[in-house]
């Protein structure tokens, strides 16, 4: 199974930073030359529509990273005191993001099928949905067992869906100078271009989920939906993503 480390720029209050072109061109990059990486995503907040968090959506962290791994080590090397990934706590590297903090965790990646997923690579980028459940959860084991049973056979019926992955915590060792976020569980959907989202939030499908929704198990803290234009690039040491 593979491992999804997530780093989260958030803007203090009062701020609205945007990662600009130059920096964007720059992370990915760096991401490029990553050791042992299989597929990294930069997410950017972008605009879309969700019926059931439209004031929430304008609140967006100003970048999110989605790094993709094989194994726990190799993500842990590029955390070390040396490693590559120490870079990004360098002011040079995203000055465009000055001010704003910055934290991380790495999960688990679970996926599940859609009828049509993601095919080649798509330069001008895809538009992911991801979801944030802080938790906790009275019993969390009851708690991920339900939305796995449930949830997942529901995001695939959405119309236009390309990719659905869940993600539970992993502890990784990293010398990296960010806080660690406690987060209970993430989910991503994938779709073409913030119209596909638009219509597919508009389906019938949505309204299930949000039965499905109101019968999770008792849970603590923020439930974070956040629309993100995603540009993915391949890692240098797996060409091909290896499940």
């Amino acid at each position: 199974m593979a491992i999804s480390w997530f780093c989260q720029w958030d803007a203090k209050d009062g701020q609205s930073p945007t990662l600009d072109e130059h920096d964007h061109q720059g992370l990915l990059a760096f991401l490029r030359g990553c050791p042992r990486l299989i597929e990294g995503h930069v997410m950017t907040p972008v605009h879309a529509h969700d019926p059931h968090y439209a004031a929430e959506l304008h609140t967006s962290p100003a970048l999110v990273l989605q790094l993709e791994f094989a194994e726990i080590a190799d993500l842990e090397n590029s955390l070390r005191p040396h490693g590559y990934l120490q870079a990004l706590a360098h002011p040079d590297l995203l000055p465009s993001l000055e001010g704003t903090k910055a934290s991380h965790h790495a999960m688990l990646t679970r996926r599940y099928p859609v009828a049509e997923p993601v095919k080649g690579e798509r330069p001008d980028g895809l538009l992911s949905y991801l979801v944030e459940y802080e938790g906790p959860a009275k019993d969390e084991n009851a708690w991920h067992l339900f939305y796995v049973e449930g949830h997942p056979p529901l995001l695939a019926k959405f119309p236009g869906i390309r990719k659905i992955e869940i993600y539970t915590p992993a502890v990784v060792i990293s010398a990296l100078p960010f806080s660690v976020r406690r987060t209970m569980q993430r989910n991503k959907t994938v779709f073409d271009s913030p119209e596909a989202m638009n219509a597919a939030m508009a389906s019938p499908v949505r309204a299930a989920l949000r039965r499905d929704f109101h019968n999770f198990p008792a849970f603590e803290g923020t439930a974070a939906h956040y629309p993100f234009r995603t540009i993915s690039v391949q890692g240098e040491r797996y060409p091909q993503r290896r499940d």
